[in-house]
């Protein structure tokens, strides 16, 4: 009997049986490089003795051999998102939450912004300028600029304040302030944007008001776009940590950013809590996104070691010149992972909303031998508490938010102008004090003030010229040595008044006291005659500087700071008791031995859907290490004394 076999129909036949072998990693083998230094340049530099050695050596590494596993070549997966739609500024639960939607400012801009047209005089003569561009009327353009026009005196010292003494001379009474005009048309718009009418102070003819009312409406349009303008008080920034708080809503979520200093929000900067409210009662936007077919690609970055052997390497990055001691856990780390796991990842693009809380709900990899495999979140060994890539949250989630990520709405490549205010805060062990150290503030015209060079300009020293007779002194006696007038102490005060508790200190801004004798007062030595001009500029400066009357031949001054970063409104006098107070306490955490740089700048962006922010906003980075304010009290000067 013959019998015909075909392989074709016998695979067909079983081919419902056939279940494919995954492979699998039966063994291994690993050199590893263990030189005596603490460098590992000596071990990865593979010096050759032989070339023919080569081969040897790729025989040794298994470059040769093939691995017993398939390359990813195809990725599907799904994501579930849960849209995030509430922001709320500050610490206080009692805040108000306010809606987020598409087109609105994103996060960097809601936290950071804060008055612009109050702090810059300059910008508000400029926005008037350009109203004067667009209206082709000579009269009208009188007619505006004679009712709302820009008052931008001379500061008091040229010297330190050389773009205020500019824009002055430029712009006093020869511009429109946009500020005065927008805020008498803004209440005559009606649903529409369209202006029912003219102030009361504007006389136009009757032929020219629709078209100045047009104009008008066009100039207002542009103006609100020119600028995003904070809240006077804003509840983000927290003075006592010097430091921006808010946070993000979504369903019975919240997600807290308490220390958002770097000026870009990125998902690491949340913590995730329950508010113990019911998610049935507001629930969430909720959608999947799921994708067929993605096709992944090996992850690449800047001097990554090669994945041969002998392949030559980018000379950018040298990871065998690495040292690490044998704590230094995080290096250590790094140069491992580099040299062994570099190249054991791949990356996929995936396009989705952002502002959004997002969890992986399944994910296939199919390989170069056609094998599909589900893929699981890592999870970590036993009670390992690590994570990668995963939110922290708070226990009483109960792991709601395992595996999620949020894609906030942040700015990338945002551009930074110049520096308008920067502030140092230093401690001085020899003074035993914390100092905050004015470097810029802004003058009259909001550009920066250099107040080290107006501190020049705020102190006086006489020289005293001694005869030669024996008995005549030569030693003038200080009872404090002078202090710049741009460093302000930051005195220690106790948290709290129970003396059961626990001792809690923190720094109080306070105000130097300076001393200075009448004019008209006989003093050691011949009165110089600026020594009077010099008074005269300190009774010229209310806002910043505060007179005593404490007796009739002697002033008493008071030098406060002059910026926005340490005072609440700096262009009017400082307020010391009552309800109205200007109190700045700091947390003594927030200025370390190495101190901190506190800066406030203009900075613009494009959000993810085209549109420009400008705004002005505040940053906090480490500082420059300890200061010394030569402060010293009962001191002898053998030749200068300080009037």
């Amino acid at each position: 009997m013959a019998i015909e076999l075909s392989k074709s129909v016998a695979y067909l036949a079983n081919a419902q049986s056939f279940t494919a072998i995954k492979p699998s990693i039966t063994g291994f083998t690993r050199l590893e490089t263990q030189p005596t230094s603490v460098s590992l340049k000596t071990g990865l530099q593979a010096p050759l003795a032989d070339p023919l050695w080569m081969l040897a050596r790729q025989w040794q590494f298994n470059e040769f051999q093939g691995e017993d596993a398939g390359s990813p070549i195809k990725l599907a997966f799904a994501v579930n998102g849960t849209a995030v739609d509430r922001f709320r500024s500050g610490h206080a639960k009692d805040q108000a939450w306010q809606s987020l939607s598409a087109g609105e400012a994103p996060l960097e801009t809601r936290v950071e912004a804060e008055p612009v047209w109050d702090t810059h005089p300059r910008l508000r003569g400029e926005a008037g300028l350009q109203l004067l561009r667009m209206l082709p009327n000579a009269g009208v353009r009188a007619n505006l600029l004679a009712s709302y026009p820009l008052t931008l005196k001379a500061p008091s010292d040229s010297a330190a304040d050389q773009a205020g003494s500019l824009w002055s001379t430029l712009f006093d009474k020869r511009t429109i302030d946009a500020q005065t005009l927008a805020a008498a048309l803004i209440p005559l718009l009606d649903g529409n944007g369209k202006l029912t009418g003219l102030p009361a102070a504007l006389a136009i003819d009757a032929a020219e008001i629709a078209a100045t009312q047009a104009t008008l409406e066009n100039w207002l349009v542009w103006l609100s776009d020119l600028v995003f303008e904070g809240a006077p008080d804003n509840p983000a920034w927290q003075g006592e940590r010097l430091e921006y708080a808010f946070a993000l809503g979504s369903a019975d979520v919240v997600l807290k950013a308490d220390e958002y200093t770097d000026g870009h929000v990125d998902w690491d900067d949340f913590h995730a809590e329950a508010t113990g409210e019911d998610a049935n009662a507001n629930p969430p936007v909720t959608q999947q996104f799921a994708v067929a077919q993605r096709h992944p690609s090996p992850v690449r970055y800047p001097g990554m070691p090669a994945e041969r052997y002998w392949e030559f390497e980018d000379g950018r990055v040298n990871f065998a010149g690495a040292e690490a001691g044998v704590t230094d856990l995080l290096r250590i780390s790094v140069t491992e992972f580099a040299l062994s796991f570099g190249n054991d990842w791949f990356v996929t693009p995936v396009r989705l909303p952002v502002g959004w809380l997002y969890k992986v709900s399944s994910f296939a990899i199919t390989d170069s031998f056609g094998i599909t495999s589900p893929i699981d979140a890592i999870k970590p060994a036993g009670d390992t508490p690590w994570t990668m890539y995963q939110m922290s949250a708070d226990a009483s989630l109960n792991g709601q938010l395992q595996h999620t990520m949020f894609l906030p709405d942040s700015l990338d490549g945002v551009q930074e102008g110049a520096v308008l205010e920067h502030t140092l805060l230093a401690r001085d062990e020899m003074a035993n004090l914390a100092w905050a150290i004015e470097k810029k503030v802004q003058g009259v015209s909001g550009e920066p003030l250099d107040r080290d060079m107006e501190a020049k300009a705020l102190a006086f020293q006489q020289q005293i010229h001694f005869d030669q007779l024996p008995d005549s002194p030569q030693l003038a006696y200080r009872l404090a040595t002078p202090v710049p007038a741009n460093w302000t102490p930051l005195l220690p005060v106790r948290k709290k008044l129970n003396l059961t508790e626990p001792l809690e200190i923190q720094l109080e801004r306070a105000g130097m006291k300076r001393f200075y004798p009448e004019a008209n007062v006989a003093m050691l030595g011949s009165v110089d005659p600026a020594y009077k001009l010099f008074l005269n500029g300190l009774d010229s400066q209310p806002n910043f500087i505060s007179r005593l009357d404490i007796d009739p031949n002697l002033r008493a001054y008071v030098f406060y700071p002059r910026g926005w970063l340490l005072r609440k409104d700096p262009n009017h006098e400082m307020v010391i008791t009552g309800p109205e107070a200007d109190r700045l306490v700091i947390e003594e955490e927030e200025v370390p031995r190495i101190g901190a740089s506190v800066k406030r700048k203009f900075q613009y962006a494009r959000s993810s859907d085209g549109k420009s922010w400008l705004w002005i906003g505040r940053s906090k980075v480490a500082g420059r290490g300890e200061a010394s304010s030569n402060l010293r009290f009962d001191v002898a000067i053998k030749t200068t004394t300080a009037r």
